[in-house]
């Protein structure tokens, strides 16, 4: 437990610190194959490199020694996209209303972004971003579709549910989570989109109740049912608007 902790801390703090895998490798001469193994908890550094990583990273504290890494209720984790986004953001001097000017996006989506709580946006917005601040390092995109891939199904894509021009307009089966991140609704359409429109007008569908969202594209009707109906089980009463079927999205084809 000890090494996950430790691992988790150790990522964090990189991606806080704006840093690739292979960045912070270089930085204290090992590969970055030994900093992944760092990270997914399968070994640790020995004592002089976890000073080296102590004076690196800063404010790592005791999650160097294996503690769990301490966050407000309401904060998000940072990600490869939110800290290369705010690193080549303030790098290129732009506010982030200039950002969303500049790449057509919604500043509200880009605010998200940089706090965490969008960290695997739709492939049109990292292209948006990359136009307007450079490309992506390779690294970082595949750390974004690592951690996105559910196996069997794809990506679980991030989308703000209140950005009413880039919602997905595909089938799939989609999660709002509220402001502390917890998922609260668990929903299924033919249209995404068209779907969520339809939620608009619902006394709940406001912040901070639902603060974000994330969906799995899922072609197959019968399948996306299955799945939907899984993960209101696996949630049970933490999906509190779907608590005993009170509010079920049934009807979404």
């Amino acid at each position: 437990m000890a090494n996950i902790k430790f691992g988790e801390g150790l990522r964090r703090a990189r991606i806080r610190n704006g840093m690739t895998q292979g960045e912070l490798a270089g930085k204290i001469e090992v590969t970055q194959g030994t900093i992944s193994i760092w990270e997914t908890g399968k070994g640790q550094p020995n004592g002089q490199q976890k000073k080296q990583l102590k004076m690196i990273l800063g404010g790592w504290g005791a999650v160097a020694e294996g503690a769990a890494p301490i966050e407000g209720p309401n904060e998000s984790s940072p990600g490869p996209l939110s800290s290369w986004v705010t690193k080549a953001r303030l790098r290129k001097e732009l506010s982030i209303p200039e950002l969303a000017a500049k790449a057509g996006i919604s500043a509200a989506a880009i605010y998200a972004i940089e706090a965490g709580r969008i960290a695997n946006p739709q492939r049109a917005t990292i292209q948006k971003l990359e136009k307007a601040l450079g490309e992506l390092p390779a690294e970082a995109k595949k750390e974004i579709q690592d951690e996105a891939e559910i196996e069997g199904l794809g990506p679980f894509t991030d989308f703000g549910p209140y950005d009413t021009e880039s919602l997905p307009e595909i089938p799939g089966v989609y999660v709002f989570y509220d402001i502390s991140e917890r998922p609260i609704y668990v929903g299924e359409s033919s249209n995404i989109r068209k779907r969520i429109h339809d939620h608009v007008d619902k006394f709940w569908f406001k912040p901070p109740i639902v603060n974000t969202g994330a969906y799995v594209e899922i072609k197959d009707a019968k399948l996306r049912t299955q799945t939907e109906t899984m993960m209101i089980r696996f949630l049970k009463s933490n999906a509190v608007i779907n608590t005993q079927n009170v509010i079920r999205n049934r009807g979404g084809k």
